[in-house]
């Protein structure tokens, strides 16, 4: 074998042994973007449910984000407040959602929920007509216009309807009754059937 045969099997040896290191490569990045993806999303999720324990701690955050955000004016000025943090805290974490989402982050059946939650407590009385105006420079002028090309969402009921909420009474379930059928043997009947 001359040098020049010699040098053609070793540059064969290493294009495959360069091909080979970059499907590694590859692989390794795919797994790693998937793992980043997953990171992402359960930080939001850690997120969205740390700015909601203090209402499982105290009622009083649910009450006083239901009257703000209905009627900012009649809300007392402590719902306000409390309103005001709770509602400064959820527009970021959904912004951020929000930067995630159109960077192919969050995927879009996942920013579905997430797009109602946030177009429900962006189109409140509360929220379009007090908070927004005074608070929204201190998110991205994108998000902004993101938002007010929003409509409100008709799948989400209010913080009300589910606080306020009153069973309804239960209609009595039919009361089986035991009849002989023919040969001796019983069959289960409702009643009113």
């Amino acid at each position: 074998m001359t040098i020049e045969e010699i040098a053609a099997v070793a540059e064969i040896i290493n294009a495959a042994a360069v091909t080979l290191t970059l499907l590694g490569l590859i692989v390794t990045i795919r797994q790693n973007t998937r793992s980043q993806k997953a990171m992402a999303v359960d930080s939001l999720a850690a997120a969205i449910a740390a700015i909601n324990v203090p209402a499982t701690q105290s009622p009083a955050l649910g009450s006083a984000l239901t009257s703000a955000v209905n009627d900012w004016a009649s809300a007392t000025r402590d719902e306000r407040i409390m309103a005001h943090y709770f509602l400064f805290s959820f527009f970021k974490l959904h912004e951020s959602a929000w930067y995630q989402q159109k960077a192919g982050i969050l995927d879009a059946s996942q920013w579905q929920g997430w797009e109602k939650g946030l177009r429900k407590y962006y189109h409140t009385k509360g929220v379009r007509e007090v908070w927004w105006p005074n608070r929204r420079h201190a998110y991205s002028a994108e998000f902004q216009a993101f938002l007010a090309g929003t409509t409100p969402p008709d799948e989400i009921g209010s913080l009300a309807a589910i606080f306020d909420h009153s069973p309804a009474p239960v209609a009595p379930s039919p009361v089986a009754t035991r009849a002989p059928a023919a040969g001796g043997n019983t069959i289960s009947a409702s009643a009113g059937a």
